[in-house]
């Protein structure tokens, strides 16, 4: 058995560099480019005004989803320089208030778009608005999908806004409030005591029974990939905006939770072509649900999973909550991914717990996955040795953690995780 496999077997943290890693094979192979995720900004921009409209939170912006770019500097305890660790705050994402929200809302947007064109409901400058009878016309498709939760709420909250029936199918990761705040909105939560995978599929059959449901396919859907892509672009504006350049000396290192792959990939994919080999890409995942990295290590990629090395995808970042990573996504991260490494949910609930000490912020246990990844590549000897041989000094990266979610986390569920770090705090209600 190959020895980063039975690590993953073990449950025993790590930090894999890809050694298959080539950005100009990528680019050969790719069957998309740069044009696409433009054409995706594009679609959310058109319906700018409508999401305006219907989310009173986005009138302030203009209708734009995207969440801001913070500098924090007290969690690490100076391992890192001042000024040289970034948040992208995912959790503050208007509508639905983690990553999932771009890719979720531009794959609703996307089948608006084909009914629209179907039923004539354009206006003649191709403009649309979401008049009653729009709305009646949509309430005659469904759309269904699998979710172990973020992706789930993202979709339902902006399908039911335009008038679609919503059927979301959730595993048994999915946390109760997630399924209860979808019962609220009118959503139809269908649950299930297996995983993912399980749902996804279940997802899918019950799509394929009748024309009038449109499913959004977690596992293959360019349309999510592309929406969650758009945040590169959003992205380098806000360096730009903080007068943060980034080269091959000064490199940007990203890390980003990952599940079944769709957000990270979308972001990794899009930000190698904007930044080439000045951005480094890491994801981060359980060690009790290592999907992508054990799709990479035996080149399988949705071939194998987790299950197959004896492990149960138990853990208390329900988000990454999955037995096996998309193929589609893990075959295009062969050439563009960096690496990536596994930690414990102990971890999760200390950075957890680290960042609302620091900076006051509450996130989920998966968006606080990220949060290791600074300290593992600079330093722990994998991660020093990355360095050489990239030519690369630790204080000239700048490091972005990216936080996928907790904004409507209720504040119960938050303190639960809290506590599962610090056992004999009582937090201050509020």
């Amino acid at each position: 058995m190959n020895e980063l496999v039975r690590k993953l077997q073990y449950r025993e943290p790590l930090l894999w560099i890809n050694q298959n890693y080539s950005l100009d094979k990528a680019e050969r192979s790719s069957f998309m480019g740069m044009e696409s995720v433009y054409q995706a900004e594009g679609v959310l921009e058109d319906y700018a005004p409508v999401l305006q409209k219907l989310f009173p939170e986005l009138e302030p912006v203009k209708g734009i989803i995207e969440s801001p770019l913070l500098t924090i500097d007290a969690i690490y305890n100076d391992i890192i320089p001042p000024g040289h660790l970034l948040l992208k705050a995912d959790h503050l994402l208007p509508v639905s208030g983690s990553i999932k929200a771009r890719g979720g809302i531009f794959a609703v947007l996307k089948i608006v778009d084909h009914i629209a064109e179907r039923e004539n409901i354009f206006r003649k400058d191709r403009r649309f608005t979401l008049s009653g009878a729009a709305k009646k016309i949509f309430s005659n498709y469904r759309i269904a999908v699998g979710s172990t939760g973020n992706l789930g709420l993202s979709i339902g909250i902006a399908g039911r806004a335009f008038g679609f029936s919503v059927e979301v199918h959730m595993s048994s990761a999915a946390k109760r409030w997630k399924k209860e705040l979808l019962d609220k909105i009118g959503a139809d939560v269908i649950a299930y005591d297996s995983d993912y995978t399980a749902a996804c599929e279940a997802a899918r059959v019950s799509a394929q029974k009748d024309d009038s449901v449109y499913f959004i396919d977690d596992e293959n859907s360019t349309d999510l990939f592309l929406g969650y892509s758009v945040a590169a672009l959003r992205l380098k504006k806000q360096l730009n905006d903080l007068n943060i350049m980034i080269s091959e000396k000064h490199p940007l290192f990203v890390y980003l939770p990952c599940g079944v792959g769709g957000a990270p990939g979308g972001i990794t994919f899009a930000l190698k072509q904007l930044f080439g080999n000045s951005v480094h890409c890491f994801f981060a995942e359980p060690v009790d649900a290592p999907a992508m990295i054990l799709g990479l290590i035996t080149g399988k990629h949705d071939g194998i999973s987790i299950q197959d090395i004896g492990l149960s995808g138990n853990t208390s970042a329900d988000g990454l909550a999955v037995g096996r990573p998309s193929g589609f996504v893990s075959s295009l991260m062969k050439r563009y991914l960096d690496g990536a490494y596994t930690l414990p949910d102990r971890d999760l609930f200390f950075y957890l717990a680290r960042l609302y000490d620091t900076e006051g912020f509450k996130v989920e246990p998966s968006a606080a996955a990220g949060f290791a990844g600074p300290v593992l590549l600079t330093t722990a000897g994998g991660g020093r040795s990355y360095m050489e041989q990239k030519g690369i000094e630790a204080k000239n990266i700048i490091h972005l953690i990216w936080s996928t979610g907790g904004s409507m986390e209720p504040r119960a569920e938050f303190q639960k995780n809290y506590k599962k770090h610090y056992p004999q705090v009582c937090m201050e209600s509020g």
